[in-house]
């Protein structure tokens, strides 16, 4: 039996079969990719939004809890980045998500059947060869906004760790938020 990706494959090549009409058919895959590529396009505009939110947000606090040499409001920094963060990374999760459907259920089946046709999935294929190719300009500097707050945060909130009462609970959460953070990276790298 043919796995569910091999199956929708099968489905998107025989499009024309279960409608009837290349035309339509032809219509159904080109209204598909186009929502997608809008979909991609609004995610990332989001996750922008969100990158510029983490990095001032986290800023603020950062510099405010360091002036007044406050526990509490130092780990604030890392809860608004790594919650941030987390929320960067499932969106980036989304548009790979969308991004390996337009190439497996759109652009394989018009490479498989017009020899000369090359879409832009096409030639940027493997996903882990992408990983490689994006790690150092483009994921490295948003794992470093998601957790560099956390890692300047804390060891001064420890340094000036009064009230413990407020500082134990948030830095607890902190060291949540940063280990979910981390798990999530790890779980959605090929995605990403």
């Amino acid at each position: 039996m043919d796995s569910p990706e091999e199956q929708g494959r099968e489905g998107s090549t025989d499009l024309s079969a279960i409608t009837g009409e290349a035309k339509f058919a032809a219509e159904i895959l080109l209204a598909e990719y186009r929502t997608l590529r809008d979909e991609i396009l609004k995610k990332m505009d989001h996750r922008t939004s969100m990158v510029v939110c983490s990095v001032t947000v986290s800023s603020a606090v950062l510099g405010f809890g360091v002036e007044r040499a406050n526990s509490p409001l130092l780990l604030l920094s890392p809860l608004v980045s790594l919650l941030l963060g987390t929320l960067i990374a499932f969106q980036n999760a989304q548009i790979g998500e969308a991004s390996e459907h337009i190439r497996n259920q759109i652009e394989a089946p018009l490479l498989a059947t017009y020899a000369g046709y090359h879409g832009w999935h096409a030639v940027k294929r493997d996903p882990k060869y992408r990983l490689k190719q994006r790690l150092l300009p483009y994921h490295l500097p948003l794992i470093l906004i998601a957790v560099a707050p956390a890692f300047v945060a804390i060891p001064l909130a420890l340094a000036h760790a009064k009230p413990l009462v407020l500082t134990l609970p948030i830095l607890f959460v902190d060291l949540c938020l940063l280990a979910v953070y981390i798990a999530q990276i790890v779980k959605l790298r090929d995605l990403l």
